[in-house]
């Protein structure tokens, strides 16, 4: 479990840092506040959520639409 925490850790860290770059074009990581940081981890913590909540979705549709398609295929 240690080893998916980091990772998250990782991404989280990532994707802050692609969004902060995004809106401060000209903007360095390392030497943005920590309150701004901060901020954009949330924000990629959000996006991540809302990612997992997605995929979660479509697998609990999976099964129902190859059904679909199997019956439609008959």
């Amino acid at each position: 479990m240690g080893a998916q925490v980091d990772q998250t850790d990782q991404e989280i860290e990532q994707i802050a840092r692609a969004f902060y770059v995004a809106r401060h074009e000209d903007g360095v990581w390392e030497t943005a506040s920590r309150l701004l940081q901060h901020e954009f981890r949330l924000y990629a913590r959000q996006a991540l959520s809302m990612l997992q909540k997605k995929q979660e979705q479509i697998w609990s549709e999976a099964p129902r639409m190859a059904s679909v398609d199997i019956l439609e295929a008959a």
